[in-house]
């Protein structure tokens, strides 16, 4: 099923009843096949002279309301802001933008953001993970930031300084470039909040996407007074690329979502892309894995991963790859640049679909889609 909406979100919509967060339904997470319920592509011209109105860049998602509204992050380095989604089932799964909620910038918060991931917390607060700005000079570093409901600054996590990048030259310490804090998660209890880099940190090893062995590192944040500070931390190995017979411009491979199950389970995503030299053909690989920190090093008091022995990462079972999925519509055969996840509303039958985002990248050719998945 395949519904395609003109609409433009409406900046300044009321905030109002958000609703409690509900935890994630953990018996719907299996090794069983998952199957397409639904596909919902969104279309949205952007406002002119301004990117500020556009629908477009959702990297992830936060459900409320027994899923039946949604907060998509969007990343826009200049107009950072959560939109809000309207989700129903009768007749069919629709999605409606209902409005959006701009992130203060300034006056202790950072100055700009890479806004890649999206909860909400126990007290009704918004917690957002940036990938800072590794681009540009002195570089900005990754961040998890919290905000009022309303977008208001509230405070800053405290992040681990191995994860900052040295501000000037080549990145040899710290998260590489566009690749840190890409997930957000909490367990269904708030007791634990989960993020991971995209990549492994420049002093953890290579980024190879069609090489065996590449680990990220995934961050435990424990819940303590209102607050959440670092905990543990994880290797999470990254399953390499299939490299094609034909010659490659561009290729990235990373961890792009979690979204707990509990405090030791989670469903991670991992997002491939690979454009050829000639920039005539692309493909998406998009792998949904189900991941258990259960006998798990913690790894927090490694500045580096390089040349450790005796590490045993986090494991990881394949339950959905979705350029296998059957139904997909022609304009997604390819899929695209999905990043988020979230458990939708329960349909007729009382199960709750997975809900998956694309981030169009404000691309012209990219689209934003929501995939239902059912198990």
């Amino acid at each position: 099923m395949r519904l395609c909406l003109w609409l433009v979100v409406v900046a300044g919509a009321a905030c109002a009843d958000r609703g409690t967060p509900t935890p994630a339904p953990i018996a719907q997470s299996s090794s069983a096949a998952w199957s397409l319920a639904a596909e919902v592509v969104l279309r949205a011209p952007a406002a002119p002279g301004s990117s500020a109105y556009r629908l477009g860049g959702l990297s992830g998602l936060a459900s409320l309301r027994e899923g039946r509204e949604l907060l998509a992050i969007s990343d826009d380095h200049e107009a950072s802001r959560v939109v809000r989604l309207r989700v129903t089932h009768t007749p069919a799964w629709q999605i409606e933008p209902a409005g959006a909620i701009f992130l203060e910038t300034g006056t202790g918060a950072p100055a700009r953001l890479d806004p890649e991931g999206i909860v909400v917390t126990r007290e009704g607060h918004i917690l957002i993970s940036s990938e800072g700005v590794g681009h540009e000079e002195p570089r900005l570093p990754p961040a998890i930031i919290e905000y009022s409901p309303d977008g208001r600054f509230i405070r800053q996590l405290a992040v681990r300084d191995r994860y900052t990048p040295n501000p000037r030259g080549p990145i040899f310490t710290g998260v590489r470039s566009n690749a840190a804090f890409e997930s957000l998660t909490t367990s269904p209890d708030f007791s634990r909040l989960f993020t991971a880099g995209e990549l492994p940190l420049a002093q953890d090893g290579a980024a190879d996407p069609f090489a065996p062995g590449s680990r990220s590192r995934l961050l435990e944040y424990v819940h303590d007074g209102g607050n959440y500070r670092p905990g543990r931390e994880f290797a999470y190995e990254i399953d390499a690329l299939v490299r094609p017979a034909h010659p490659v411009r561009f290729a990235v491979n990373g961890l792009v979502e979690l979204l707990a199950l509990s405090g030791t389970e989670m469903l991670a995503l991992e997002r491939g892309y690979i454009e050829s030299a000639d920039r005539s053909s692309s493909v998406n690989r998009i792998r949904l894995f189900r991941v258990s920190l259960e006998g798990a090093s913690d790894i927090s008091g490694r500045e580096t991963l390089r040349g450790a022995p005796g590490i045993v990462p986090v494991r990881k079972t394949l339950v959905a790859d979705l350029n296998a999925l059957p139904g997909l519509s022609s304009s997604l055969r390819n899929l695209d640049n999905f990043e988020g996840l979230a458990w939708g509303p329960a349909g007729r039958d009382g199960v709750r679909p997975l809900v998956l985002v694309s981030d169009d990248n404000f691309n012209a050719r990219q689209v934003t889609a929501f995939l239902f998945l059912r198990p």
